[in-house]
Parts: C-alpha cells; sequence; structure tokens
C-alpha cells in the first residue's frame, strides 16, 4: 500500500511538471492576440479624450457656477451692541500660568540654572555624546547652557533633567557629566590665554 501511495504522488508531480513545461512553450510558440487589458485600456483612454473636449465645450457649467455665487447673500453685519459691551469690560490681565512640571519631579534635586547664558553665548552642548538638537533646545530651555553646569550634576540632578527633558535616565547612561567635565577643562585654557595677551 505504501509503495502504491508513493508511485502515485511521483507520477502526479511528473504529470505537473510535464504540464508546465508544455504550457510555457505552447505559450511562447502561439500567436500573440490582444488580451482584454489592453482593449480596455485604450476604451479607457479614448473616454478621457472625449470627455476632457466636453469640458473644453461646456462652459455653462462655468457660467452657472458664477450666477449661483452671485445669488448667496452677503453676510449680515455684527451688532454694534456686542461690539460695544466687550470694549466696556474691564480689561484684565492674564495671569501668569504656573510652569508645566511633570509631578513626579523633586524640586530638591533641581540642578542650578540660568536666566540666561554667560555673556550671552551658550556653550555647544552637543559636541556632548548623546545631546542631539533637540535635547540641546531642552536643555537651554531649562537653563543649561554650560558644560560647567553638568559637570557639576549630582547623579539625582543628571536624572532630573533627563526626566525633565523626556528622556528617562540618559543623562546617566550616556555620562554626560564626565564628557562635560572634559569639555569644560578644555574651553578654560582657551580662554586663559586669550586674557593674557
Amino acid at each position: 500500500m505504501v509503495m502504491f501511495i508513493l508511485q502515485a504522488l511521483f507520477l502526479i508531480a511528473a504529470a505537473f511538471i510535464i504540464g508546465a513545461i508544455s504550457g510555457n512553450i505552447f505559450r511562447r510558440l502561439s500567436p500573440k492576440k490582444p488580451s482584454v487589458a489592453d482593449s480596455s485600456t485604450r476604451a479607457a483612454d479614448a473616454r478621457l479624450a472625449s470627455l476632457s473636449t466636453l469640458v473644453a465645450v461646456n462652459d455653462d457649467v462655468k457660467k452657472s457656477a458664477v450666477e449661483a455665487a452671485a445669488m448667496i447673500p452677503p453676510a449680515e453685519p455684527v451688532p454694534q451692541r456686542s461690539i460695544k459691551t466687550a470694549q466696556r469690560s474691564p480689561s484684565r490681565k492674564p495671569e501668569p500660568q504656573p510652569e508645566i512640571r511633570n509631578p513626579r519631579q523633586n524640586d530638591g534635586n533641581r540642578p542650578t540654572r540660568l536666566k540666561n547664558a554667560r555673556k550671552g553665548k551658550p556653550d555647544k552642548l552637543s559636541e556632548i555624546d548623546g545631546i542631539g538638537t533637540v535635547i540641546e533646545s531642552k536643555l537651554l530651555a531649562l537653563g543649561i547652557f554650560h558644560y560647567d553646569q553638568i559637570a557639576g550634576w549630582t547623579v539625582d540632578q543628571a536624572d532630573w533633567v533627563s526626566l525633565e527633558i523626556g528622556f528617562t535616565g540618559r543623562a546617566v547612561r550616556e555620562n554626560w557629566v564626565k564628557q562635560a567635565g572634559a569639555l569644560a577643562k578644555s574651553a578654560k585654557p582657551k580662554t586663559a590665554k586669550k586674557t593674557a595677551k
């Protein structure tokens, strides 16, 4: 019985392969006939060509759209009372919005921040590996402008900043403090040479 099944499977496979090869040869040798897809494509192209000529001939559609727009009444004026009552209301100064902060943050771990960069020019914080232009802009918005500020952070302060900018643990994981310390040391001798001249 097993031998019969194996012979039957072999014969079916052989018949499939012979049929596929003979069909391929027959298709190549037979003359080309236009396919249904080609004829339908030509018919669609002909319909599109006739449609564009119809649009060019029928300018009535454009005229009726202009006439319909002319029939729309103009907007009604706003009553003068509402404007005057709005002007009479006392002008209030907008209340300063509280700083939106992450509720999980402990302000005791907030690092020292500056209102503006020293001498009006912040350090290029993107030189620290792991700080790109997006993170640099977020650090500048937090008041962190210089390498020595980052170099003075504790682990808790680095975590605070990471959470504040939306990249939890990144400052510690990528050693921003150590990198900033090296950059701050390399920046100081340049300023000392300038003042000596």
